[in-house]
C-alpha cells in the first residue's frame, strides 16, 4: 500500500511540476481545402508551418479530361527554400523550379526549367526566344 502512495505522490510531483516549470511545446499550424464536382473538376491544397517556422504546402486544379495544374513550396528555417509550378495536359509535363538550395544548378533537364542563384538559367533547345525571356522575367516577380 506505502508503494501504490509513492508511486501516486512522485506522478502528482511530476504533473505539478511540468504545469509550473513546463513550456507548452508549438508543434505549427496547418490548413487545408479541397473540393470536387460532379464532372471531375477538383482542387485541393494545403499549408503547413511547423513549430520552428519551416513551411510547406501545395495545391493543384485538375479537370475531368486530365488536365492538371498546381505548385508546391517548401522553406525550411535555415533560409533554403523551393517553389515548383507545374502543368500536366495534353502536351505533357512540365515544371519550373525555383531555388536556392546548395549544389543546384540553373538547368532545363527534360520540360523542366529550373531557376538556380548558381548559374545563369538554361532553357530547353525546343524553346524560342520570346519564351525564354517570359521565362527569364518571370524569374525575377
Amino acid at each position: 500500500m506505502i508503494a501504490k502512495v509513492a508511486i501516486f505522490c512522485a506522478a502528482l510531483a511530476a504533473v505539478h511540476a511540468s504545469i509550473i516549470g513546463g513550456h507548452l511545446v508549438n508543434t505549427g499550424v496547418s490548413t487545408s481545402s479541397r473540393s470536387q464536382d460532379a464532372f471531375g473538376n477538383y482542387a485541393f491544397g494545403y499549408n503547413i508551418k511547423d513549430g520552428l517556422g519551416a513551411t510547406n504546402s501545395r495545391s493543384e486544379v485538375g479537370d475531368g479530361y486530365g488536365n492538371k495544374k498546381g505548385s508546391y513550396t517548401l522553406a525550411d528555417i535555415d533560409g533554403r527554400a523551393r517553389r515548383v509550378d507545374y502543368v500536366a495536359d495534353g502536351h505533357g509535363f512540365r515544371a519550373t523550379v525555383k531555388t536556392n538550395e546548395p549544389g543546384t544548378a540553373a538547368s532545363a533537364p527534360a520540360a523542366a526549367l529550373i531557376a538556380s542563384p548558381y548559374a545563369g538559367p538554361v532553357a530547353p533547345s525546343s524553346t524560342t526566344w520570346p519564351q525564354l525571356q517570359l521565362a527569364l522575367l518571370s524569374l525575377h516577380l
